[in-house]
């Protein structure tokens, strides 16, 4: 791997999905990264998490960017 930054951690693949996007979309390139644990104990399926990495160069932008998707999410989730 790369040297990335760890950006975030979330605990759905649908919110880390959600923000690679929304970063991809502002030219940040992301690497998300699921640690699964179920293999060690089956109980606790991806309880390590999602993990979202950036670049060290885009990694105060990104910060500043994920600010926002929270309130995005929100927004695009009550539309539907």
């Amino acid at each position: 791997m790369k040297d990335l930054d760890l950006l975030a951690t979330y605990q759905t693949e649908f919110e880390a999905e959600f923000v690679r996007t929304k970063l991809e979309r502002e030219g940040i390139e992301a690497m998300l990264e699921a640690e699964d644990l179920s293999a060690m104990m089956p109980s606790l399926d991806y309880a390590g998490g999602y993990h979202l990495y950036v670049e060290p160069e885009d990694l105060k932008r990104a910060q500043e960017l994920i600010a926002t998707a929270d309130d995005d999410l929100l927004e695009e989730l009550d539309e539907a």
